[in-house]
């Protein structure tokens, strides 16, 4: 329930993990333009790190998380938020289950960024540097598809090693050694001639600082996200209608 002044606009669900959700909060606050601390978007973050591992799940077919996220979501929408952000990549696996039970509409993180990518990018390829269970779930590669793109990932095993063992270092706290996995990952995208990379995973934005090669087009899925949710709550006509 909520009263009559505090009303948060904004839910997320968050913790997946802490460190990539602060770094969400972070980016939804460099998205307005504010003159003081009024002009921020009122927003509650439920954070809940014990929900299951997402891209486990996915990948042994399990719907562990489920119940989890559907209860984050439940509490978000008791809270009347007016839109809903999941500040996790693979957690979207089960995003039309998620947004089938909210009152308040979900944004997809990967629409973001392919948005993002579709503003930015004139080309017609693109790597996807995301956890093996977003990969096997293949919803950014459907939604590249439907916008014209092609998902190419380099095929050598280093590759996804590398965006692995970054993602695994920022949920570790070794920013340095995340970093050096990143730019590796990179490297190899690089290598095979891939010009435009979405980081697809709310850890690798945090391994990525520092470390993109000149010239390289890097979508942040994170800040997409965090972006399409500040418009739309600054422009209501953006909204869907959850009526």
């Amino acid at each position: 329930m909520t009263g009559r002044l505090l009303r948060p606009r904004l839910g997320v669900v968050g913790g997946l993990g802490p460190l990539a959700t602060a770094d969400f909060y972070r980016k939804t606050i460099d998205a307005v333009p504010a003159e003081n601390d009024a002009d921020h978007i009122s927003m509650a973050i439920l954070s809940v790190p014990q929900i299951p591992d997402r891209s486990a799940a996915i990948r042994e077919g399990s719907d562990r998380p489920l119940p989890w996220l559907l209860e984050a979501v439940e509490m978000l929408n008791s809270l009347n938020v007016e839109i809903i952000a999941i500040a996790c990549n693979t957690a979207h696996h089960w995003y039309d289950a998620l947004s089938a039970g909210s009152r308040a509409e979900i944004v997809h993180i990967a629409d973001a960024a392919i948005d993002e990518l579709h503003r930015r990018y004139k080309g017609n390829r693109a790597a996807v540097m995301a956890t093996r269970g977003t990969l096997r779930s293949g919803f950014y590669q459907k939604r590249l598809e439907e916008a014209g793109f092609t998902c190419r990932n380099p095929a050598a095993p280093t590759f996804q090693n590398a965006v692995d063992d970054a993602i695994r270092q920022v949920k570790l706290g070794n920013l340095e050694q995340a970093k050096d996995a990143c730019a590796s990952a990179f490297a190899r995208c690089r290598d095979e001639g891939l010009e435009a990379v979405i980081l697809a995973c709310t850890e690798l934005p945090v391994a990525a600082e520092d470390v993109v090669p000149e010239g390289m087009l890097v979508v942040d899925a994170s800040r997409a996200l965090a972006l399409t949710c500040v418009q739309r709550l600054r422009n209501p006509d953006r909204m869907r209608n959850t009526a």
